[in-house]
């Protein structure tokens, strides 16, 4: 693939969910939070395409597919911008993705399994059956799975029964409390020698997917293990967000990243972005922080 876009967005198109996971980044009440629709999926292209810019938009959540029109949504975006997508794959609307959208404008899908919740809803065998409906249409399937403590120890077993379907599981680092501990920080020098070798087999494994997908993918869980000893701090260092990265919030406010930093909103097309990139003052996501601290992001000379 050979992606030209002007500026990234995080965008979270909506808080709900319908998995209840341990590790969530949000609260149950975050998550069970009413889905609200801000915008027809017209007024959504519209404002995309009143920047004048050409987008990659990384869609998340919640849950993304669960939005009303979910597809739809996305076939209007990806016409003129390129699309990533963070999802459980749990809802019907990515078959329709996978039918009405040029996997060329979708550089890649980050298929989470989350495996205590499709044990659950004993509903392994249907992600299993979207990805594979998924890699048929064209589109680069990432399959992830988070790293809790249990899953480090069963990974093996878990990854072999994927295997026998043809597909591969990417292990994920944790960011954030579980069970009453902080990890990445939390993990035994045992499990994060383990996580290194599962990583390490990961990016053999989907060699071939890598080259196809051209640039690396912003949510590159294949280098997890820059923060298997603790997320670096990016406070001060030069960022390119708010000029070639902004976050999306559901109702369309566009900001620098997370410092709160208002720049406009998408559906009103009152979008400014700033001119350059300048010391970063919170922090935000290390992945989106890692690519645009680079030099080739945040204007230093890598000289």
């Amino acid at each position: 693939m050979e992606l030209k876009y002007d500026v990234e967005a995080d965008w979270m198109l909506l808080t709900s969910c319908n998995f209840r996971c341990a590790y969530c980044f949000f609260s149950a009440a975050f998550l069970k939070a009413k889905l609200r629709i801000y915008g027809t999926h017209v007024q959504w292209k519209d404002g995309f395409d009143a920047t004048g810019k050409t987008w990659l938009i990384h869609i998340t959540g919640g849950e993304p597919t669960i939005y009303p029109g979910f597809a739809d949504l996305c076939e209007q975006l990806s016409q003129n911008h390129y699309l990533s997508i963070n999802s459980n794959l749990s809802h019907h609307s990515i078959e329709a993705l996978a039918e009405k959208v040029d996997p060329e404008r979708v550089h890649y899908i980050n298929a989470g399994v989350h495996a205590e919740e499709r044990q659950k809803r004993a509903s392994l065998s249907l992600f299993i059956d979207r990805v594979n409906k998924l890699q048929k249409h064209r589109f680069n399937v990432l399959v992830s799975l988070l790293m809790t403590p249990e899953t480090v120890y069963n990974f093996q077993g878990i990854s072999n029964y994927f295997e026998s379907h043809g597909l591969y599981l990417i292990p994920k680092v944790i960011r954030g409390a579980y069970e009453g501990k902080r990890y990445p920080t939390a993990y035994s020098i045992g499990e994060k020698s383990l996580i290194l070798q599962y990583l390490m087999e990961a990016r053999q494994k989907y060699t071939t997917v890598i080259e196809r997908m051209g640039e690396p993918v912003s949510i590159n869980m294949f280098s997890d293990d820059r923060f298997l000893n603790g997320i670096p701090q990016y406070l001060g260092k030069r960022c390119s967000s708010g000029s070639k990265f902004v976050r999306i919030n559901p109702d369309g406010t566009v900001t620098r990243c997370g410092s709160g930093e208002e720049l406009g909103n998408i559906r009103l097309k009152n979008v400014r972005l700033l001119s350059a990139a300048k010391p970063c003052d919170t922090s935000y996501c290390p992945y989106f922080c890692e690519k645009y601290t680079s030099p080739q992001f945040a204007g230093i000379n890598a000289g």
